[in-house]
């Protein structure tokens, strides 16, 4: 039996896989042109970051410490009204400090909040993540 998604479905799906892209590309704009104008994030083991100027130096400070090369898959992802949704993710891969260049295995789970813009596009309006294994030191 083949499950047939939404166009919403595939649209939030869409903006998932296109964050997880650029964020294997170490790309701030990319990542950036994803989110909502009033973005919060909140990483592991720091302050809140909030609004776009503060997740762009968050991600500048990310990209030039570490690169990931990380595959993501849906866990849940539920449309709580026409403009909310949230998905959850559970992601693995490699997680490479820029200082020693050693790549190492990482895994991860991830929350977005998304929320649907005046024209149609899902974007990230909230996002928290934290690793699930032991992080190599920068």
């Amino acid at each position: 039996m083949t499950l047939s998604i939404t166009p919403e479905e595939a649209a939030i799906r869409k903006t998932i896989a296109q964050y997880f892209r650029a964020l294997n590309h170490s790309d701030v704009e990319a990542v950036l042109k994803l989110y909502t104008n009033d973005p919060v994030m909140l990483p592991f083991l720091q302050p809140t970051v909030v609004g776009t100027e503060a997740v762009r130096l968050n991600y500048e400070s990310t990209f030039q410490h570490i690169r990931f090369q990380v595959q993501t898959s849906i866990q849940e992802l539920v449309e709580m009204s026409a403009e909310w949704t949230y998905v959850r993710t559970e992601s693995a891969g490699t997680f490479t400090p820029v200082s020693t260049q050693k790549g190492s295995p990482a895994t991860f789970h991830e929350l977005f909040l998304l929320r649907k813009s005046s024209g149609g596009e899902w974007l990230i309006a909230r996002y928290s993540f934290s690793p699930t294994t032991e992080l190599p030191v920068l």
